[in-house]
């Protein structure tokens, strides 16, 4: 499965905490599945996986908070 980086959920967003993992190593996810739970600034929200495929290691611990990914079109 591809990295999975912290998506911008608004556009003032510059960073989220990480609250809980939905899924955990092994685990096999659909595109679309929610995979986390994230505080932002304005609210809490589960963020959806963009691939499919298995999750091999979870990398960031909970409470942990995490910049956005900036991605170039």
């Amino acid at each position: 499965m591809a990295e999975f980086t912290m998506p911008s959920l608004g556009a003032d967003m510059d960073e989220g905490t990480l609250l809980e993992w939905l899924v955990g190593p092994g685990d096999f996810v659909h595109k679309g599945d929610p995979v986390a739970v994230v505080e932002t600034a304005k609210s809490t929200i589960e963020v959806e996986c963009f691939e499919t495929g298995t999750m091999r290691e979870l990398l960031v611990e909970p409470g942990t908070t995490v910049p956005w990914a900036r991605r170039s079109h």
